[in-house]
C-alpha cells in the first residue's frame, strides 16, 4: 500500500459518523470528497517538507565537513541553498483551492493528479536524503571525491525543483 492510499485511508478513518452519513447526500458528498483530496495533498506535501528538512540537516553537516576546502565549502553552500529554496517552495505550495470566481478551477481529477504528483515528490525527497546520508559517510571515511557527490545531490535537487515547477504551472492553469 502506497503513501497515497495510507493517507486517504487515514483521512476517511478520521471522519465522524455524521460525516460518513452525509457522504451519501449527493451535493455534500462531492464537496467533502474534494476537501478530503485537498487535505491529502497538504498531508503529503508536509511529509515531503519533513523529509527535506532532514536532508537539509545532513547538508549542513556536509558543509561543516568541507571546512578544509574553500571550493567544496562554496559547492556545499550552493547545494544547501537550493535545498532550502525547494523546501520553502513545497511548504508554500498552492493547495488545490479555487474560489467561486477564480478563472482557474481545480477539479477533482486535477486534485487526484496533484496527490499522485506529490507522492512522487516524496520519492525524490527520500532519494535526496539517501544521497545526503551517503555524503556524510564519505566525509567520515575521508573520501576525496566529495565534489562529485555534491554534484549528484545538486542534480537531484535540480530535477526535483523542475518537477515541482511543472506542478505549479499546472496548478495555475497554464499547462494541462
Amino acid at each position: 500500500m502506497g503513501l497515497e492510499e495510507r493517507v486517504e485511508g487515514q483521512m476517511k478513518g478520521n471522519m465522524s459518523l455524521s460525516e460518513k452519513i452525509a457522504l451519501h447526500v449527493p451535493i455534500y458528498k462531492g464537496y467533502r470528497q474534494k476537501n478530503l483530496r485537498r487535505d491529502e495533498d497538504r498531508a503529503i506535501r508536509q511529509e515531503v517538507a519533513r523529509s527535506l528538512e532532514n536532508a537539509k540537516t545532513d547538508l549542513a553537516t556536509v558543509q561543516r565537513g568541507t571546512a578544509g576546502s574553500l571550493e567544496l565549502m562554496r559547492d556545499a553552500e550552493r547545494v544547501r541553498s537550493k535545498a532550502d529554496k525547494y523546501c520553502i517552495d513545497v511548504k508554500k505550495a498552492a493547495g488545490g483551492y479555487s474560489g467561486l470566481h477564480d478563472s482557474v478551477k481545480i477539479l477533482e481529477s486535477e486534485l487526484d493528479c496533484l496527490i499522485s504528483w506529490d507522492a512522487r515528490l516524496i520519492d525524490g525527497a527520500v532519494v535526496l536524503k539517501e544521497q545526503t546520508a551517503a555524503a556524510i559517510r564519505a566525509i567520515d571515511r575521508g573520501d576525496a571525491d566529495l565534489k562529485a557527490t555534491l554534484r549528484e545531490i545538486e542534480k537531484t535537487i535540480d530535477a526535483l525543483m523542475e518537477a515541482y515547477s511543472e506542478r505549479e504551472t499546472v496548478m495555475r492553469g497554464f499547462k494541462e
